[in-house]
């Protein structure tokens, strides 16, 4: 990285017009290549910079380190750069930018977002998971009848991020009727699919350390909705 100069160099900034910086680079077999950029400054930031040509250039050698170890490293640098009154050089420090909270935070939840997908595309592969026309079959109906029902909220169909939709068949009893109340179910759980899966499967103190199915299955349903009203919200992934 060199600065140019000489007797235009020197009128341009005696004017204060501009700044011309030129920067070498070298491949491995290749020649040195050089480029240049004009830079506009002020007649007084001019001076300062023609009288401390050796300070201007460990700036821009610094900003070129900073910039490096920034793609090196794919964090964030901080470049200082401390200038002192008859210093002809400056002190200029290249550090990384420790994590921020809200960053930390981000990646937390990143990786949370990863862990619910992965938990997710494990659920949909395990048995009893049936593709549309499956649960067709399983119901005496054919495939747009069960999007349709599943629209409606009558049955409980699952989506995850490479299978598709996928129906527990455990949402049937042994004469392929559906689930009594799961339309309200959905309701009070926000209409997340996730959610109601989660809530059919946990057990609850409320119903007797029933799970949720089993509460539907025996037909109570006023309490299982009472249930999932005091815990509103929430999805699974």
């Amino acid at each position: 990285m060199k600065s140019k100069s000489g007797s235009s160099g020197k009128q341009r900034a005696k004017n204060g017009s501009s700044l011309t910086i030129g920067f070498a680079t070298t491949a491995a077999v290749a020649a040195s290549r050089l480029s240049t950029a004009r830079i506009s400054l002020k007649s007084d930031l001019m001076k300062g910079i023609v009288a401390r040509k050796g300070a201007a250039k460990g700036v821009l050698s610094g900003f070129g380190r900073a910039v490096l170890q920034a793609e090196r490293s794919g964090k964030r640098v901080r470049m200082t750069v401390l200038v002192e009154p008859q210093a002809t050089s400056p002190h200029i420090a290249v550090e990384e930018v420790p994590t921020q909270a809200g960053d930390a935070l981000d990646v937390a939840l990143a990786a949370a977002r990863v862990r619910g997908a992965a938990r997710a595309a494990d659920i949909l592969n395990g048995a009893g998971m049936l593709s549309a026309d499956e649960f067709a079959d399983e119901i005496g109906a054919t495939r747009e009848t069960v999007h349709r029902k599943r629209q409606r909220h009558e049955v409980l169909g699952l989506e995850g991020p490479k299978r598709g939709v996928r129906f527990p068949k455990w949402q049937l009893n042994r004469s392929g009727e559906l689930l009594p109340g799961l339309p309200l179910l959905f309701e009070a759980l926000g209409n997340h699919p996730w959610a109601v899966f989660r809530f059919l499967l946990n057990e609850h103190p409320e119903l007797d350390a029933s799970t949720g199915l089993e509460a539907l299955r025996a037909g109570r349903i006023s309490n299982v909705i009472a249930v999932a009203e005091t815990i509103g919200t929430g999805a699974f992934a």
